[in-house]
């Protein structure tokens, strides 16, 4: 019996031990864990570069270089002037920061920060609230856009254009695909399209006055994504109408008044970063938004259009808000888009054919609503199966909505490890009392 304690006894100091050993192991894990996941969550991009373009345009462009903790930037605005460079949520940390703007929109900015390692969010702010942002990473030693791979592959979709039917065409302009309903939106697209571009010669500035005014002047429903988004949401007879959509019926307007002017334009299906979809899974995300291009033939080149970002109306709670727009999202730079947007399918609807092609007019397989031969979807269930939500995708970013740059940290892991480490600290000492107890008895 003796000895049988005392192997007992050797035996309880053997747990307490392990189970000490164990918390040991444990809380080593969770100090590391928390040291590597700091205040924003981050994930080495596939590709990176350090000075990054955001347009092709010679009035609405920035430069921005990033070259160890020193972000420079320079570039012009003549239609929203910036006034303030910062990192998203660093916006009062120490470091420097000069800004020198211009009369005349030209700008040149200086931001010196050395920050945790980390991703975050470049803010250009405008004179009118407006902000631009881009995606931009801290490793520790220096500054770094990130690139992946979306800059090259969006433009694949350029390869292979589907060539949408009259019967498409007629469905996003009536909803019933009613010819009297869709001549009378033909006659005021072709109508505001020549008040719009009247004087302008070159098709490149006639696209970007088409953007402006759509994003300047149709609102985007947040009622209706919270709701319901069906084919009377976003066909633009009723668009017209209501001056107000969702994603794709912003897209579906700049289609139509470009075809009006004679401006070769197609309809983008892709992703979008979202609160749900953040960068890195824009890559493989759902499809959840829709935007435009247009082909400007004096430079034989596609360029990105995205007017439902550009504006920020909304109309929420059967209200119109104040509207703006910012030069963000016209001919934005493949590698500054692929900060937001994936492009999957381009389809050319042609508009003008539903006027002309009638007799092909009255829907796919009997139902007026159902679009057949290749698009993905009724026009309703493509918008709302995955809604471009309203916070980054429509309303426009200004101070009071602009998205978080990558989500903080998840600290649910490490509050589970402790948890784990305090029970296993109880179960030890437990152990050990009773292994003095036992002691005591023997």
């Amino acid at each position: 019996m003796h000895l049988y304690h005392i192997n007992a006894r050797f035996s309880y100091e053997k747990r307490v031990k392990l189970i000490f050993m164990c918390c040991f192991l444990i809380f080593a894990a969770a100090v590391m864990f928390r040291l590597t996941a700091h205040s924003e969550d981050y994930t080495e991009p596939p590709g990176r570069t350090n000075i990054l373009r955001t347009s092709a345009t010679e009035d609405n462009y920035s430069v921005i270089e990033a070259a160890g903790n020193k972000i420079e930037a320079r570039g012009k605005y003549t239609s929203a002037k910036i006034r303030k460079m910062f990192i998203k949520t660093l916006e009062d940390a120490s470091g420097t920061y000069s800004m020198n703007a211009q009369k005349d929109g030209t700008y040149d900015a200086v931001l010196t920060l050395a920050p945790e390692k980390g991703a975050y969010i470049l803010l250009l702010k405008t004179d009118s609230d407006l902000v631009m942002q881009y995606r931009i990473f801290y490793d520790g030693s220096g500054w770094y856009f990130p690139l992946n791979g979306l800059e090259k592959s969006n433009r694949n979709v350029f390869e292979h254009i589907y060539e949408a039917p009259a019967q498409a065409a007629a469905l996003y302009l009536s909803p019933s695909a009613d010819p009297a309903e869709i001549n009378t939106a033909l006659e005021q697209i072709q109508a505001l399209t020549a008040s719009v571009t009247e004087g302008i010669e070159d098709d490149y500035e006639k696209a970007r006055a088409i953007s402006e005014f759509v994003a300047g002047t149709i609102f985007y429903d947040e009622d209706a994504r919270v709701t319901d988004v069906d084919i009377n949401t976003i066909a633009l007879y009723n668009v017209l109408r209501s001056d107000r959509t969702t994603c794709v019926g912003f897209a579906n307007l700049f289609c139509a008044m470009a075809e009006a002017a004679g401006i070769d334009a197609v309809n983008i299906k892709g992703g979008v970063i979202t609160e749900s979809m953040p960068y890195e899974t824009l890559a493989d995300g759902v499809q959840n938004h829709e935007f435009a291009a247009f082909y400007y033939e004096k430079e034989s080149r596609w360029v990105w259009v995205d007017p439902c970002w550009d504006g920020t109306g909304v109309y929420k709670n059967g209200e119109f808000n104040s509207i703006k727009t910012r030069p963000m999202f016209f001919d934005i730079s493949d590698e500054a888009f692929a900060h937001s947007h994936r492009a999957d399918k381009a389809e050319r609807r042609s508009y003008f054919s539903a006027k002309t092609e009638t007799a092909l007019i009255g829907g796919g397989d009997g139902e007026t609503g159902e679009i057949t031969a290749g698009s993905d979807a009724k026009p309703a269930e493509t918008e709302a199966a995955s809604p471009a939500p309203a916070e980054t995708a429509q309303t426009g970013i200004t101070p009071e909505n602009e998205p978080e740059s990558i989500e903080n940290a998840d600290g649910t892991v490490f509050y589970v490890i402790i948890a784990v480490l305090a029970a296993a600290v109880i179960a030890a000492g437990a152990i050990l009392i009773k292994t003095i107890i036992n002691g005591r008895k023997n």
